[in-house]
């Protein structure tokens, strides 16, 4: 059994705090003016039996990667769910500051909206069907994508994101927990140029 509020303060320092409606049923609750979200988002299960709030799925398609060889290959890949993971997203507007002379301030012209830049922080866990260090060989399978990849979930579809570039990834280690593995994935969203014209 894993605790993954401590799971996550011990790899990244930060400690989650979520619970379904499902969950606090019955039980009273330490904190105050916090609304939760419905269980109809938690549609995917752990294999624990507990609800997965909002999964995210690599969606199954025909992407590039590259060869060894530098060649450029098609490779048909299947869905796949991310491990248990947080999501940052952060978005900066395309301003030009101009200064003003002999007055304050600056005259701004925005031009549009940078792209999303997305910290995703998660585990791989040893599952009954599944080790860790598989769901790693996954998840860094899916890094050598040379592509964008679509993306699918709540999280993602809010702020229309519906394909994302992965830049880097981290991989660290856990002491004293050989079946944990934290990792980090930089990545930033994609739209195709020729549908927004």
């Amino acid at each position: 059994m894993y605790d993954l509020s401590k799971l996550f303060e011990s790899a990244f320092g930060e400690t989650p705090v979520y619970a379904t409606r499902s969950a606090l049923r019955g039980k009273g609750t330490a904190f105050t003016g916090l609304t939760s979200k419905t269980d109809e988002k938690a549609k995917k299960m752990s294999w624990l039996g507990t609800p997965v709030m909002f999964p995210v799925k690599f969606k199954r398609a025909t992407y590039k990667v590259y060869r060894p060889s530098g060649e450029i290959a098609q490779v048909e890949k299947s869905d796949f769910y991310r491990p248990p993971c947080l999501a940052q997203f952060s978005r900066a507007k395309n301003l030009t500051q101009t200064h003003v002379l002999g007055d304050t301030g600056t005259i701004k012209e925005m031009f549009g909206f940078d792209d999303w830049h997305i910290k995703i922080k998660g585990l791989c866990l040893d599952e009954p069907e599944r080790s860790a260090y598989d769901q790693l060989e996954a998840l860094l399978d899916w890094e050598e994508v040379a592509d964008g990849i679509d993306v699918s979930g709540a999280l993602f579809a809010d702020k229309q994101i519906y394909n994302i570039v992965i830049k880097s990834i981290d991989v660290q280690s856990l002491q004293g927990k050989p079946g944990v593995v934290p990792f980090t994935i930089d990545a930033v969203s994609d739209e195709a140029l020729e549908l927004v014209l």
